[in-house]
């Protein structure tokens, strides 16, 4: 099954042509990617769970490929980290990524599992050039999954690590209210403070996919010059007007949660909710059982509801090229790389 969405069937490219082809710039700069390499699943594992579809692997090559399907005459740039999955072999596809990545196109994240030892961890950020670090609420098991905190994902030894060599956290919340939860937004506020030289950017932009979640709630860190959001699988182009409203956009940043956002899917707010909603069954959605709809990409649905924000607001071009790259790519060029190797 051809579980992707590209401008390899017709209907997609006719959306890229009519829709997306002149909206975007031509640098665009992805900087939530999620790459993984054979050898880190355990044996009998069917491997990541998509739409309809299991992948024991997804590729740096791979993924460089598709890329040249979903932005036809565009250049691509982008950050890529492993799947944090805790029954994966982290340190396979650290390696994995850190060898692939060119760090002229692709810049590598390594993932972080906070019972890690923290010299183990810096030993590699020296010698490996990786930018940034990836923690997840997946590698917290001592706790319930709705009880877990930030601080539970990323410990103090390691947020100084990552602080000593100005590195980037790319973070993924935890907890349910997500964004509008006061645990979340203080930890966030603490880290932003403590560890001033340590960037942290917001994956999904707190998880906020619904209005509710941001409203009242980015206001708390949008004075925090080190937090940046990332705005990966939202579909919701309330939120994304909300957000471009309310925080300083040089500090958006585009991403797409490869290779999910690749899916026939899009993201839905029903009720101060949001699911998925998707061609195929799959745990985390809402699917299509009755094949009455027609779907395009999840990353095709977040450029549109982009689309649409940016037009209500009347923001100008210079706002695209810097969220799509601009912004992605200084936050890079701004990691001071002397240290590797000393």
């Amino acid at each position: 099954m051809n579980w992707k969405e590209t401008t390899d069937s017709e209907r997609n490219l006719k959306i890229y042509n009519e829709e997306i082809r002149d909206f975007i710039p031509q640098k665009i700069f992805d900087f939530h990617v999620h790459v993984f390499n054979e050898g880190i699943l355990p044996k009998r594992n069917p491997g990541l769970e998509l739409p309809g579809v299991h992948i024991k692997n997804y590729t740096i090559s791979e993924l460089k490929n598709d890329m040249k399907s979903i932005y036809p005459g565009k250049e691509f740039f982008a950050v890529v980290f492993g799947y944090p999955e805790y029954s994966y072999d982290s340190d396979i596809n650290n390696k994995y990524v850190e060898r692939n990545s060119d760090r002229k196109a692709i810049f590598p994240f390594r993932l972080v599992r906070p019972d890690e030892v923290p010299e183990k961890i810096e030993e590699e950020i020296k010698a490996s050039n990786f930018f940034g670090i990836k923690p997840y609420l997946n590698y917290v098991t001592w706790k319930p999954p709705d009880d877990i905190e930030i601080n539970d994902m990323i410990p103090e030894s390691i947020m100084e690590v990552v602080n000593r060599y100005g590195l980037i956290v790319m973070l993924h919340i935890p907890r349910k209210a997500r964004l509008a939860d006061p645990v979340n937004q203080k930890q966030i506020c603490d880290l932003a403070l403590s560890f001033p030289d340590t960037k942290i950017v917001l994956a999904h932009t707190g998880r906020a996919y619904y209005l509710k979640n941001i409203v009242g709630s980015i206001e708390r860190i949008k004075n925090l010059k080190n937090v940046y959001c990332d705005i990966s699988m939202i579909n919701n182009w309330e939120v994304l007007e909300y957000l471009f409203k309310h925080f300083d956009h040089k500090r958006i940043i585009y991403g797409t949660d490869i290779p999910i956002s690749l899916c026939g899917g899009k993201s839905i707010e029903i009720n101060d909710q949001y699911t998925y909603v998707t061609r195929y069954p799959w745990h985390l959605s809402i699917s299509d059982d009755h094949k009455k709809l027609v779907f395009t990409s999840f990353i095709y649905e977040e450029i549109r509801a982009v689309k649409k924000a940016k037009s209500r607001l009347n923001l100008g071009m210079n706002f695209l090229e810097d969220i799509f790259y601009n912004n992605g790519m200084e936050l890079i060029k701004s990691i001071n790389r002397s240290f590797v190797n000393e």
